[in-house]
């Protein structure tokens, strides 16, 4: 399905050497798909990349959407999560969620993943439980569970607690996914954005991919691009704030906002998300900006101050249209120095673009550019692109 030329290092060389083999690594491979909760996609997304996007639906009635978009006609990268990770810790003897009763009925992990196929997925993804910190028995079982799979098309979710990326736990971490032979989407949990749980938690997370071929984020946010800038195998972007980021199996969400949640909106030159309350508040006297994605075509974006379905969906489709209005300027680089000084540059810039939209409005302070975007803005580059860095205000153009 994925015939574009893999990227290659400073050096030139091709590193084909990043991804696992088969149809389910050609499926996913230099791609960044969209997740989200099938109650938000009620059309066919058609604002998805065909070349560089995807879809993933994720929870619960996963497996009804999934029918009704393929028999659709929707013809993009189809995934379908059970989410298995949200409710359920993985332990030794169960790291995965299989329906109960007899396994000569449909109950084993094969006839699952064989399932989620005849309901026209592009690949099965396994039902994964959530692993906290310390638990290597569970983690250990992860692995040979999916090193006795005998097939191409699945993709192995691997959901563990940030603290698995500390230098006390990423040599365990980096063996167990060295020998799972497929595709691992990497799901990070944790309270709010496990990225921001302690400070070097984005560059291990770039020693990691640097570790491990064909290893894809899951379930994260803008870090989806760091990762396809530093070796990653594949991202999925979550369409809303609760599936942007993994809350531990058996912890309440928590939150800094006790009353009720608005639509969390991207914002395009900020290269942040806030939600719809705050942005109607900023910019209740002044002129909001105006998002020319493919879906918006010049809305206003306070447009979203609602908690109804129908608003919280369109906001999803907002920061999905966004985004994938992007992927064309990420993938054209084929050298990871470049897609590295591409991303830079747009971090940079918008960091910057921070401190103008607050001129811009006269609210000193009023955004805060994100921890992550900081780090990412302010890291140096890993590979060496090959021409000097040119201005952010001409990268984020594209």
């Amino acid at each position: 399905m994925n015939d574009r030329p893999v990227p290659t290092d400073h050096s030139g060389q091709t590193l084909a050497h990043i991804g696992r083999q088969g149809k389910a690594a050609s499926a996913v491979a230099e791609r960044i798909l969209m997740l989200d909760r099938p109650r938000f996609v009620k059309e066919v997304p058609d604002y998805l990349d065909p070349d560089y996007g995807g879809l993933v639906l994720c929870g619960d009635n996963a497996a009804a959407r999934t029918l009704e978009l393929a028999k659709s006609g929707y013809s993009g990268v189809l995934l379908e999560d059970a989410a298995a990770y949200e409710k359920e810790i993985a332990t030794g003897e169960a790291p995965f969620a299989l329906p109960d009763g007899d396994l000569l009925f449909g109950g084993d992990l094969d006839s699952v993943l064989q399932a989620q196929i005849e309901r026209g997925a592009t690949a099965a993804l396994t039902p994964t439980r959530y692993v906290p910190a310390g638990a290597s028995d569970a983690l250990k079982a992860i692995m040979v569970a999916a090193q006795a799979i005998d097939r191409d098309d699945v993709i192995v979710v691997v959901p563990i607690s940030i603290a698995w990326l500390r230098r006390e736990s990423r040599a365990q971490l980096t063996a167990v996914l060295k020998r799972i032979p497929h595709p691992v989407a990497l799901a990070l949990g944790g309270q709010y954005d496990p990225l921001k749980a302690f400070a070097a938690a984005p560059e291990h997370l770039r020693d990691l991919l640097q570790e491990v071929p064909g290893v894809g984020l899951w379930r994260t946010d803008l870090a989806g691009f760091d990762v396809l800038a530093h070796g990653g195998f594949f991202a999925a972007i979550g369409a809303g704030g609760s599936v942007r980021h993994l809350v531990p199996a058996g912890e309440r969400p928590e939150s800094s906002k006790p009353f009720p949640h608005y639509p969390s909106v991207l914002v395009p030159e900020l290269l942040r998300y806030s939600a719809a309350d705050f942005l109607a508040d900023a910019y209740a006297n002044t002129t909001p900006p105006r998002c020319y994605c493919p879906r918006c075509g010049g809305t206003f974006l306070d447009a979203f101050y609602d908690r109804t379905d129908v608003i919280r969906a369109a906001a999803h489709a907002h920061n999905a249209a966004t985004w994938n209005s992007w992927l064309p300027g990420l993938f054209q680089h084929q050298r990871l120095g470049d897609r590295q000084q591409w991303w830079r540059n747009r971090c940079k810039a918008a960091v910057d673009a921070h401190l103008a939209e607050n001129v811009r409005i006269e609210q000193p302070g009023r955004f805060k550019p994100p921890p992550a975007l900081k780090k990412w803005a302010d890291l140096p580059l890993r590979d060496t692109p090959t021409a000097p860095a040119s201005s952010g205000a001409e990268q984020t153009t594209t």
